[in-house]
């Protein structure tokens, strides 16, 4: 999980459409992210057709993936480009404050910022109006973060459900409104086993230890987190904890965002880890920000270091803990050292050449769920989301490679990345 800057004001940055830059936008893609950076060899990709038909109606349509891996939205964009289709991303105001070039590429390829701590009012309105005209399917990842472990579904937002709702009441009846469910996943050529033993060396070594060679790969990764918690409980509340390693993390979590609530004050109406990390950002971010009341340096530190402590409490939200233990392929080995690299080196490796599957299921029909009752009149978000979220966790359990279990069969689009 990335830690990206939190004391920078917030502009909306909308979506602009330079066409004589597509070609040039595509190629870079393909050849420089997913080829080079990404090691994304190939893509197969199922039943994009559902999405070619709703398009064609101009239907309202949202595409809700899993967020598997920094690669998925550039296999997206990929597929859909190849149908003619030029989706629009709902994106994490973050990303484009890494530079003005970043900015310009990211709003040239259809994303849009949102600010996923406050009540992002400019996002929300550009969000309806794509979905109100039809030309673009929205793609909104209701995930929210990248958690590094795509064989399971983490806890949806309903914000996603909520936007298309607003829509679907008010659509002319020759007009739908769908969610799209997309499952990703990501498989490893064999050789990414020769690469583990380095890696773990590399992680090894941020913490002083000599890399425990004579050990398996996993052992040593079950060594590891442990002693890597160790470290972060010491730094932060001078013991180290008791228990089985996801108690622990459980425990150092709750610490932590308890700690910081204390300060800030808590948001009765955040319950989850994410809403609860949200909800305090904001606050942070705000005092921060705070053009009457400017922070001394002695403020700006402690309130920079309380958005510290946040992130590291999200990052040991992200660490289920048995994730690994539950199956130890080498799929979930990889996926589990590019987090840790991520979270320890700032950078996940991607050291061999990588299969992407992109899987179209079952698109829900909310038009229908409507008409016949099954969501309430007024409201609906909650519903809606929980019935998206058994759809896309289906999806992408491991033991149903298509994701489309019961559903007609789809089309298979293979080729290079």
């Amino acid at each position: 999980m990335r830690e990206l800057p939190q004391d920078r004001p917030y502009r909306f940055r909308p979506p602009v459409d330079r066409p004589w830059l597509n070609p040039l936008l595509r190629w870079v893609n393909r050849s420089v992210f997913l080829k080079r950076f990404y090691h994304v060899s190939s893509v197969e990709c199922h039943g994009i057709e559902r999405l070619e038909e709703a398009m064609r109606s101009k239907d309202a349509v949202v595409l809700a993936p899993n967020h598997a891996d920094h690669a998925d939205v550039h296999v997206l964009s990929e597929v859909t480009a190849r149908v003619g289709i030029r989706p629009r991303f709902m994106g994490a105001r973050e990303i484009f404050e890494a530079g003005a070039i970043n900015a310009f590429a990211l709003q040239s390829g259809g994303v849009f910022s949102v600010d996923r701590d406050g009540a992002d009012i400019a996002a929300i309105k550009m969000a309806l109006s794509i979905l109100e005209a039809g030309d673009y399917p929205l793609v909104i990842y209701p995930e929210g973060e990248i958690y590094h472990h795509h064989e399971w579904l983490d806890p949806l937002h309903d914000g996603l459900a909520s936007i298309l709702l607003k829509v679907a009441r008010k659509l002319p009846d020759n007009r739908r409104a769908w969610i799209f469910p997309i499952a990703f996943r990501f498989e490893y050529d064999g050789s990414v086993r020769e690469t583990f033993p380095e890696r773990v060396a590399a992680l090894e070594k941020t913490i002083g230890w000599t890399p425990k060679e004579d050990l398996p790969v996993v052992e040593r990764l079950y060594r590891f987190g442990p002693a890597l918690l160790a470290v972060k409980e010491m730094e932060y509340f001078g013991e180290t904890g008791t228990g089985d390693l996801a108690e622990r993390l459980e425990r150092l979590r709750e610490r932590l965002l308890a700690d910081v609530e204390g300060r800030h004050g808590k948001d009765v109406r955040s319950t989850t880890v994410p809403e609860r990390v949200r909800a305090q950002r904001f606050r942070i971010r705000k005092a921060l920000l705070d053009p009457e009341n400017r922070p001394d340096p002695a403020t700006r530190h402690r309130l920079l270091d309380d958005i510290k402590r946040i992130h590291v409490a999200y990052q040991v939200y992200s660490y289920p803990g048995v994730y690994l233990a539950e199956d130890p392929d080498d799929h979930r080995i990889a996926e589990t050292l590019m987090k840790l690299e991520e979270d320890l080196l700032g950078k996940a490796t991607y050291p061999v050449a990588r299969k992407a599957t992109i899987v179209f299921g079952e698109p829900i029909d909310v038009t229908r769920m409507l008409g016949a009752g099954e969501l309430p009149a007024k409201g609906g978000a909650p519903e809606l989301t929980a019935v998206l979220e058994e759809k896309l966790g289906a999806m992408v359990r491991q033991g149903d490679p298509t994701g489309l279990s019961g559903a007609d069969s789809p089309s298979i689009v293979r080729g290079d990345a």
